[in-house]
């Protein structure tokens, strides 16, 4: 005898079998929930192995628009000479501008260490000697400028005095780590610890160098790769969307990351002239506090100079004075001037969307969200934008944002837009008529 299903044991069956899907897939989230810390540990170690190769991607990613300077200038010098240059003499000139661009960038690196570490140590060391001194300076000050009310004075001095012996006993404990370790073989188990450490950064910056070398070297190659593999795995359309996207990526870190680090040593080197023209102390180590912390955007400044601000109040409430009016007068040249022209319009954000995405990607990311937060955004903002724009093109509405700053409504029978100032003039023709 044949079975015959009937519409309620059909109804049933998919009961029956939904229920059962939701417990496999309620048991495969329960084991996915308990293998995330072997996952974790699975990707930090893959992370751990491809930090070479990460390393030799960002150098070369912010070499290559020096490379390719370096390598304009020396074509435009062959040009004088010959106009034809065979395949092999193009892979010995490029691989040359990248010895040249890695060389230039060390020297630059050098450079910088030797004029600065050295003024950056002396500043540390005049912080720590003086202490003392100048915070009895800055408490005597106190004393005279608010003679008259001794309740805010007292509290004023308690805060200075509470600040002075959190700061003393941190420098106790860092110059006394030698006496906290009891024994040889803990002191040697430590020595050992940060000996490989360092060997490991040293091979991890000397792979990264010779990984960039080779991506510099072949830059076209691996573009041409990629390309050739988003159109074997997607749709011609599919993929031009994903190439497009790569390419304003592209332009918008790319612009970010070189703009900002431009715009930040020009911060400063002018940070270091004025503040050697007013005679502030410490101004190297000011300076490269500053310029440091300018890269990020919005909040760096203050970041930046709110310590600077603390250290150079107790030398001299004055000259502290004459530098927050210095990085007051930086900052709007930066804001107004400085930034605009070199970052241009490489990101498109306006100041909120800046100040939100430093907030969300700081928030989750920390200081990795704060340096890339903003162009990460602005790739996620244009996606945002363009899918927008496409379901009102097939609408056929408006894309320009600035129709509908007067909008009241769109009539859902023609589609035609209802501006407030149309809405208001009918509603009194119809009040006059009645």
């Amino acid at each position: 005898m044949k079975f015959k299903w009937n519409d309620n044991d059909q109804k049933y069956l998919k009961l029956g079998l939904t229920a059962f899907g939701v417990v496999v897939l309620s048991i495969l989230a329960n084991q996915v929930l308990h293998q995330i810390p072997i996952l974790t540990v699975g990707v930090r170690k893959l992370f751990s192995c491809l930090r070479p190769i990460i390393y030799g991607l960002v150098f070369a990613y912010l070499l290559t628009p020096a490379l390719n300077l370096i390598e304009r200038f020396v074509y435009w010098i062959i040009g004088k000479f010959t106009t034809k240059v065979s395949r092999h003499a193009r892979s010995v000139i490029r691989f040359l501008c990248v010895l040249l661009t890695w060389g230039v960038a060390l020297a630059v690196m050098v450079v910088l260490i030797m004029l600065v570490v050295p003024e950056l140590i002396s500043s540390i060391e005049g912080i720590i000697r003086n202490t003392a001194t100048e915070v009895n300076k800055l408490t005597q000050w106190v004393g005279k400028v608010l003679n008259d009310n001794p309740e805010i004075r007292s509290n004023i001095v308690f805060q200075i005095r509470s600040l002075y012996s959190d700061f003393s006993s941190l420098m106790n404990n860092l110059t006394n780590i030698i006496e906290l370790i009891p024994n040889t073989s803990v002191f040697v188990a430590n020595l050992s610890t940060g000996v490989i450490n360092v060997v490991y950064v040293i091979f991890h910056f000397v792979i990264g160098v010779i990984v960039s070398i080779y991506v510099m070297s072949s830059k076209e190659r691996f573009i041409a790769q990629a390309k050739k593999s988003a159109y074997s795995l997607m749709s011609p359309a599919r993929a031009n969307h994903v190439i497009g996207v790569v390419r304003s990526a592209h332009v918008k870190f790319g612009g970010f990351f070189i703009g900002k680090i431009i715009d930040s040593m020009v911060i400063g080197v002018l940070c270091f002239i004025l503040l050697s023209i007013f005679k502030i102390p410490y101004a190297v180590l000011i300076s490269f506090v500053v310029g440091v912390t300018n890269i990020i955007p919005f909040f760096g400044p203050f970041i930046g100079a709110i310590p600077c601000a603390v250290i150079l109040l107790l030398a001299s409430p004055l000259k502290c004075l004459y530098f927050v009016i210095i990085i007051i007068v930086l900052q709007q040249v930066d804001g107004n001037i400085l930034g605009p022209k070199i970052l241009s319009s490489s990101i498109g954000l306006s100041s909120f969307w800046v100040m939100f995405s430093i907030l969300v990607f700081g928030g989750f990311f920390g200081f990795w969200g704060l340096l890339c937060g903003v162009p990460v955004f602005a790739v996620i903002y244009e996606l945002v934008s363009e899918s927008i724009n496409e379901r009102l093109a097939r609408k056929k509405m408006p894309t320009v944002t600035a129709d509908y700053s007067s909008l009241d409504h769109v009539d859902e029978q023609t589609g035609e837009f209802i501006k407030f100032s149309e809405k208001d003039e009918t509603d009194v023709f119809e009040s006059k008529k009645k």
